[in-house]
C-alpha cells in the first residue's frame, strides 16, 4: 500500500471516530442537557479513552459545535476564491439563501438538536458568542486579503462584521423558529423575506436609512 493509500486511510479513520464522538456527545447532550454530562461520560459511551476525547476536542464546547468549523472554513474559501464581479454581499447573501434552502426548509434534525441543546445552556450560549467574534475575524482577513486593503484599514471589520451579523441574526430567527415548531413554509417565507429586505438594504447602503422628515 502506498504512502498516500495509508494517509488517506488514516484520515478516514480519524474522521470516523471524531464523528462517532460527537455524535455520542449530542445524543447525550440532548438527553440530559450539556451542563450535567462530563467528558468522561462521553468517553465512555463511545468507547474511547478521555485523552482520545481530548485528541479531538480540546474542550467540552468544542463536541457541542462539532462542524462548525466547516461551515466557517468554507465561508472564507468562497469570499477568497470569488469570481471577477462577484462582491462579499453577494457571498453572504448566498450562504443565507443555502441555509435557508439546506437547512431550515427540509427542517435539519442535526441543526434542531444543537439549537435545543444551546437553549439550555448558559455556557453554550456565551460559547456562541465567543465563536462569532472568532468567525468574524476570519472573514475580516479573507476581505482585507482579497481587497488589497491596508493593515490599518477599518472597513473590512465593518463590512464583515456588518455581513456576519446580518446571516447570523437571519440563522438565529431561523432556530427560534424552528424550536417554536412554526409552520414551515411560513417560516421560510418570513426568513427570505427578511434576508431579501436586509441585503438589499445594505446594497443601498445606510445613506437614507432613518431620515426622518
Amino acid at each position: 500500500m502506498s504512502s498516500a493509500q495509508t494517509e488517506g486511510l488514516r484520515a478516514r479513520k480519524k474522521r470516523a471516530a471524531r464523528e462517532a464522538i460527537a455524535t455520542t456527545a449530542r445524543r447525550l447532550f440532548s438527553e440530559r442537557g450539556f451542563d450535567t454530562v462530563t467528558v468522561a461520560e462521553v468517553a465512555a459511551a463511545a468507547d474511547v479513552s478521555e485523552k482520545t476525547v481530548f485528541n479531538h476536542f480540546p474542550t467540552k464546547e468544542d463536541l457541542a459545535f462539532a462542524g462548525r468549523e466547516n461551515g466557517l472554513e468554507q465561508l472564507v474559501a468562497d469570499i477568497s476564491e470569488r469570481p471577477p464581479g462577484t462582491s462579499v454581499l453577494d457571498v453572504f447573501r448566498a450562504l443565507t439563501t443555502a441555509v435557508i434552502d439546506n437547512f431550515v426548509l427540509p427542517g435539519n434534525e442535526d441543526l434542531l438538536a444543537v439549537a435545543k441543546i444551546i437553549r439550555n445552556s448558559p455556557t453554550l450560549q456565551e460559547r456562541l458568542t465567543v465563536g462569532w467574534e472568532s468567525g468574524a475575524a476570519a472573514v475580516t482577513a479573507a476581505i482585507a486579503r482579497t481587497t488589497g486593503a491596508a493593515e490599518d484599514d477599518l472597513v473590512p471589520g465593518i463590512v464583515a462584521r456588518t455581513l456576519w451579523w446580518t446571516h447570523r441574526s437571519i440563522f438565529l430567527l431561523a432556530l427560534h423558529g424552528l424550536l417554536a415548531e412554526e409552520d414551515r413554509d411560513q417560516l421560510v417565507a418570513r426568513l427570505r423575506d427578511a434576508a431579501e429586505r436586509a441585503y438589499d438594504q445594505l446594497a443601498s447602503g445606510f445613506g437614507n436609512y432613518g431620515r426622518r422628515g
